[in-house]
């Protein structure tokens, strides 16, 4: 590990100790994946790590020894035998700490139940939202990460471009996209690649079936990939032959409210303005019972983490912000249209990630 990433993992502690002093916790506990990846930069699937005000020490078992050692930023680190939480307990790595902050939002029933009776209910304080919080904005290497990520799932749509064709199934193109990720360096999908032509396009989420592509349908394209830990997510919808003349004009209103998002993008903003520019705009054309969800999210170590673009959203926008806007139409039994891009939160803008051209292709 270099000292730079030393110095970023060190920052991040330092912001969620300050984090911490609101809420009087002396200590904080994380078993969390994305969490462990934020804060010391750990990829394995078994670890701990506790944070308290003047050290941190990471537990891991014997299978993750060399990844720890050469992954992992803590000032302390150790194999553990056993479950983590009780070999910390019996070491006294908590001893001292009076009250300890865990993530209620990842832990199961089991592991809170197993933590009470390690600690005592007394020293655990359940909280939510603190890694998150801090996840939210990004900082440059984060955005290299995402940079990266979606100029594979930008080249993967050209490719998809130029292979797609009527008779071919929704599972061969989703096959074909998930493949194309991985020949271009990516690690993995950022999730289950959404292939939905014709009337399934009226799916918000219609992950891929058996159904052939058909002339003059619509298809719905929502995919992303994984890079270093950070996610790319974008839709496009494209069209299999002539679309008609209502197809053109649904898909012109959804670009129309898409465009309109993006340019209330901007560092200050409360999310929920950002989601009523692009919803009013699709109402005033009568298709406003048509877009029943959110208009975005932000997008990072997670595919679906704050702020929260959303008409209840308290969340407001700041520089840094990784966000998606991502309007649809979707006409159950004809068709639906959706098209997102993720963009950069700035002081007078956004930075669009998503390279790929929004206008209506037809192949």
């Amino acid at each position: 590990m270099t000292g730079e990433q030393t110095a970023i993992f060190s920052r991040r502690l330092t912001a969620l100790r300050s984090a911490l002093k609101p809420k009087r916790c002396d200590a904080f506990i994380t078993s969390h994946a994305a969490s462990l990846r934020y804060l010391c930069g750990y990829t394995g699937s078994n670890g701990l790590l506790i944070v308290s005000p003047s050290s941190s020490l990471f537990l891991t078992d014997f299978r993750y020894r060399e990844m720890m050692q050469t992954e992992v930023a803590a000032g302390r680190k150790r194999i553990a035998k056993g479950s983590l939480i009780q070999f910390a307990v019996k070491t006294g790595a908590v001893d001292g700490l009076r009250r300890i902050a865990f993530e209620k939002d990842h832990l199961t029933v089991a592991s809170f139940e197993t933590v009470r009776a390690c600690i005592g209910p007394k020293r655990v304080i359940l909280t939510s939202g603190i890694v998150e919080s801090l996840r939210a904005v990004k900082d440059n290497t984060e955005l290299q990460s995402l940079t990266a990520a979606f100029d594979i799932s930008d080249k993967v749509f050209r490719h998809v471009l130029g292979i797609v064709r009527p008779g071919m199934t929704e599972l061969e193109l989703s096959a074909e996209i998930s493949y194309k990720h991985k020949q271009l360096g990516a690690e993995n999908d950022s999730f289950d690649v959404i292939v939905a032509s014709g009337i399934r396009g009226a799916l918000p989420h219609g992950t891929a079936t058996d159904k052939k592509l058909a002339p003059r349908e619509f298809i719905t394209l929502d995919f992303g990939c994984l890079y270093r830990g950070y996610h790319s997510d974008m839709t496009r919808t494209i069209c299999l032959g002539r679309p008609t003349p209502e197809m053109k004009n649904v898909y012109a209103i959804v670009k129309d409210a898409q465009q309109r998002g993006c340019d209330r993008v901007r560092s200050g903003v409360k999310a929920k303005t950002v989601d009523a520019a692009a919803r009013r705009t699709i109402a005033a054309k009568g298709y406003g019972k048509f877009f029943g969800h959110s208009l975005g999210h932000g997008v990072g170590l997670d595919i679906h983490e704050l702020p929260r673009i959303a008409p209840k959203s308290s969340d407001i926008l700041r520089n840094g912000n990784v966000v998606t806007i991502e309007p649809g139409i979707y006409l159950p039994g004809r068709f639906g249209i959706r098209i997102e891009d993720t963009v950069i939160v700035r002081d007078h803008g956004c930075e669009v990630l998503t390279a790929s051209p929004k206008e209506l292709i037809i192949i």
